[in-house]
């Protein structure tokens, strides 16, 4: 038989009220069940000690104990597997409780499934008895973690993300973030949504410049929080819930750094100022080395369960939850506490789809009511926290933080104002002081850390020795540095680092303390973060060449560079050269556009003939490389251009030299006679002459010919009578005559 309550009303139960208990009860055996009942007994004795709680719930054995006060109506017969609602009623003034105001406080009660008047299972629940004059209160604020499971889903599994965000976590935390009645506890990364780009269209080329828009879920939500913040307290975790201890532990300073600059930048962005930003203690691991951890670390708050701070966690009353602890090897420093109650905490952290809500709502209900009647005159400030890996059921929460919120013995208050205490010092450590100030666990001491945990039956107690924290594997986290220090590189050539933006997500991701425990997923995450850095880098490429001759003293080497990525790129080429044959220009800077390519000219000035290895290498403005060094060849020949026109003046020189030396061979001094064409009419006709007579000239020739000399001009056979011009190269005899003349 198993039981399952439904519903346990009211939240406060008073003097004229009515009880009633609904229980849903299935049979598990392998016969049917006949004359169903159900039974309800108490305990008037109010609770006073925590541990009976404890005790009292995780008590399954069937029991009869005692008369029962109350029975439901018989359900007659319940076939094996199936199931049916027995509800059962009792007047308050029935059950037998003092009215008297001081004895207000949690019951008992004791719900028994009976066949045929025997026993077969026991359900063990609580009531909160509260006559009408009772006063006590005690403020309690509830302090919820928001936070994704994996804060790079949108990134690494975007399916599951929008599930998560339809129906799932997300979803969860969008219904409770309505709440004004909570605290948040938020990982910024849940108000930055990252860019990503959007797909390209049906018909759109694909090598298109993309543009980049925050992930539509992400936005939503991030809009939703924003708007609902409000007046209450936020707490910051660590951007992407960053494991920081570990960062620090691993030496990964640029990392930490980066973890704490992301968030900064989203508390600035959106306006929003955390009261604190907190470090989460595990209890187990709690002592005063770790606390000195978190200062050496900067921290200056730390959660940590109550219970690792009280010498006593039995107490007969429970202090605040708050206190300071100043540190031993740090003079003048201190870590201030929270301090949730540990109990409540686990309780709340319980209210998932798969638990007995009711059940665990009426626990809350009693381990409140029961703090709250303790004798105490100091006021007093609960914190719960429930675990940030809880997997809350919004609908669960809701009804329970409605039923506390309903109870009259709860006053509704703000982490805040545990802190202010804190700073303030405004607090007193005896509990029946009446000066107004908050009862809580003051000045921690040393001696006072202890580790603590949860025994089989859920009451909290202190552990012999503190564990050793499961701090992530550094090795991959030096791998995600390394990564994240890539993308540095490139975001310092880019115009837009929008596309970077899903890289760096995923790499702070792989760094959350969730991952602890599960060395594997971080280790994933760094194989993962590699392959897309390297795949970003690899979108600037310089295209190689076959090679360059040289035939000239200087030249301008085009230098192909191309950029696939979505956004300009400004960067510096570097030419080296191996030998020193060529003098190469110093490094250019250059801008290449989104999905282009550019040539680039550098200066190459020859000095020797041969061959050289040119490498080109691509660099941010700061000398930080971006590609692998290209290698090229060069063949040099500076001196071909002057060679080549020394041999052609001299190739002419010796063909002059030549022909003047076979003129002088051959004897040809003079030159040959020239022959004349028609002369001008009018001389023709003044002259008596029509033709042009040769016959002078031919017997000239003639006579030199049987002479045996060159002939030489010849004389004009009919001088012109008015022609006294001089020419003594014409005349082959000169006489002092004609040079006189």
């Amino acid at each position: 038989m198993s039981m399952d309550l439904v519903s346990l009303t009211p939240t406060s139960l008073a003097p004229d009220g009515t009880l009633e208990a609904q229980v849903d009860v299935t049979n598990t055996s392998s016969e049917p069940l006949s004359t169903l009942a159900l039974e309800l007994r108490t305990r008037t004795a109010r609770v006073t000690d925590r541990d009976v709680l404890t005790a009292w719930q995780s008590d399954t054995t069937p029991s009869s104990t005692g008369a029962a006060l109350a029975s439901s109506s018989a359900h007659e017969e319940l076939a094996p597997g199936e199931s049916t609602v027995l509800t059962v009623q009792i007047a308050a003034e029935d059950l037998g409780y003092s009215e008297e105001p001081y004895y207000w406080g949690t019951r008992r009660l004791a719900l028994t499934v009976t066949a045929e008047e025997q026993p077969l299972s026991t359900l063990r629940t609580f009531v909160v008895w509260r006559p009408a004059d009772a006063e006590a209160t005690i403020t309690q604020s509830v302090l919820l973690p928001f936070a994704a499971e994996d804060p790079a889903a949108m990134v690494t599994d975007p399916e599951e993300f929008a599930a998560s965000a339809e129906s799932g976590r997300l979803a969860a935390l969008r219904t409770l973030s309505q709440r004004e009645d909570v605290d948040w506890w938020l990982d910024p990364a849940l108000l930055d949504p990252p860019l990503l780009a959007v797909d390209p269209s049906d018909g759109e080329d694909p090598s298109a410049v993309r543009e980049y828009t925050p992930e539509p879920l992400s936005a939503e939500l991030a809009g939703v929080l924003d708007e609902a913040v409000g007046q209450r307290t936020v707490l910051a975790m660590p951007y992407a819930q960053a494991d920081t201890r570990s960062l620090d532990a691993a030496g990964t300073d640029q990392l930490s750094t980066a973890v704490r600059e992301q968030g900064h930048e989203v508390w600035t962005e959106t306006g929003i100022v955390p009261r604190a930003a907190p470090l989460q203690i595990d209890p187990a691991t709690a002592s005063p080395d770790t606390l000195e951890e978190v200062l050496a670390a900067g921290g200056d708050t730390a959660i940590v369960p109550s219970s690792s701070l009280r010498t006593d966690p039995d107490s007969a009353v429970t202090p605040s939850s708050v206190g300071v602890y100043p540190s031993s090897r740090q003079e003048g420093e201190e870590l201030t506490l929270l301090a949730p109650d540990p109990t409540l905490s686990s309780e709340l952290s319980l209210l998932t789809e798969d638990s007995d809500a009711e059940q665990t709502r009426q626990r809350v209900l009693a381990e409140t009511a029961t703090i709250a009647s303790e004798y105490t005159t100091a006021p007093r400030h609960l914190l719960i926290a429930p675990s940030a890996e809880a997997e809350l059921d919004p609908e669960a929460l809701d009804a329970t933080l409605d039923a506390l919120a309903e109870a009259p013995w709860i006053v509704t208050g703000r982490t805040s104002t545990l802190l202010d205490a804190a700073d303030q010092g405004s607090w007193t450590t005896d509990p029946r002081s009446e000066d107004g100030e908050l009862y809580a666990l003051g000045r921690i001491g040393a001696d006072d850390v202890l580790p603590s945990g949860p025994t089989e039956n859920g009451r909290w107690e202190h552990l012999s020795s503190a564990e050793d924290p499961q701090l992530l594997d550094p090795e991959p986290l030096h791998e995600l540095a390394d990564s994240w220090e890539e993308l540095d590189t490139l975001a310092a050539a880019m115009e837009d680092d929008s596309p970077l933006e899903a890289a760096r997500r995923e790499i702070i991701a792989g760094t959350s303390a969730r991952w602890r425990g599960e060395p594997e997923i971080p280790a994933g995450r760094a194989e993962d973060a590699q392959a897309l850095a390297a795949g970003l880098r690899e979108r600037i490429k310089v295209v190689p060449a076959s090679g360059y001759n040289v035939i000239s003293d200087a030249v301008s080497v085009p230098i192909t560079l191309s950029n696939e990525l979505d956004t300009p790129i400004t960067v510096r080429i570097e030419v080296t050269s191996d030998k020193p044959l060529v003098q190469v220009g110093g490094p250019q800077t250059v801008e290449v556009p989104a999905r282009g390519r550019i040539d680039a000219a550098v200066d190459v000035e020859a000095i020797a003939n041969g061959t050289v290895t040119l490498t080109t290498v691509v660099t941010t403005e700061d000398g930080r490389p971006l590609t692998t060094p290209v290698d090229v060849p060069l063949t040099v020949n500076p001196s071909w251009e002057n060679w080549t026109t020394l041999v052609l003046v001299i190739a002419m020189g010796l063909l002059v030299i030549i022909g003047v030396a076979r003129a002088r061979r051959t004897g040809a001094a003079t030159r040959a006679p020239a022959v004349r064409g028609p002369e001008d009419p009018e001389e023709l006709a003044r002259s008596g002459r029509s033709t042009l007579d040769t016959h002078a000239a031919q017997e000239i020739w003639s006579r030199r010919s049987e002479a045996g000399r060159d002939p030489g001009p010849d004389r004009d056979p009919h001088p012109d009578p008015t022609d006294t011009d001089t020419d003594t190269d014409l005349d082959p005899d000169p006489t002092e005559e004609d040079g006189a003349r």
